[in-house]
């Protein structure tokens, strides 16, 4: 189509979402920068029943794909990730969020994403409601997409 640029996702972010308003909230706020600043989509997998958690995700996408939860998480990021078209691919839950997205960012703005087929990044574990207390480890939740997936 002449005149209209197609831009390429280098980021497919996929979230499970339940029925827990405020904590998805706060974690859909946090993926934002992402968003805007590494050319990407948002995939919410809907594996609750509250309307309202509906009308809030289609505030962020328009790719909300309902899911029966059947208590299995593979299965329900499975769905996620047979949707995505990025180049890589992220994983989130609704009780999780960014405190600063800035390290993830640069990965993609400095094209080292380009060298690496998975990347690892920090979480923190909290053990108290006021975020006091918490234990930090690793994750490998983004991952380089290849055909073979």
């Amino acid at each position: 189509m002449k005149g209209y640029y197609i831009m390429k996702i280098q980021l497919s972010i996929s979230l499970l979402a339940s029925d827990q308003p405020s904590a998805l909230e706060r974690c859909l706020d946090s993926l934002t920068p992402l968003l805007i600043q590494v050319p990407s989509e948002l995939i919410i997998v809907h594996t609750g029943t509250d309307h309202r958690i509906h009308e809030l995700v289609c505030r962020y996408t328009d790719s909300v794909i309902p899911f029966t939860w059947s208590n299995d998480f593979s299965a329900a990021r499975n769905v996620g990730i047979k949707a995505a078209k990025g180049e890589w691919f992220l994983y989130v839950d609704d009780d999780e969020w960014f405190d600063d997205p800035t390290e993830i960012i640069e990965f993609f703005q400095t094209g080292e994403y380009m060298e690496y087929g998975f990347a690892q990044y920090t979480v923190r574990n909290y053990f108290d409601e006021s975020f006091s207390k918490y234990s930090i480890g690793w994750v490998s939740r983004m991952i380089h997409r290849t055909p073979e997936m």
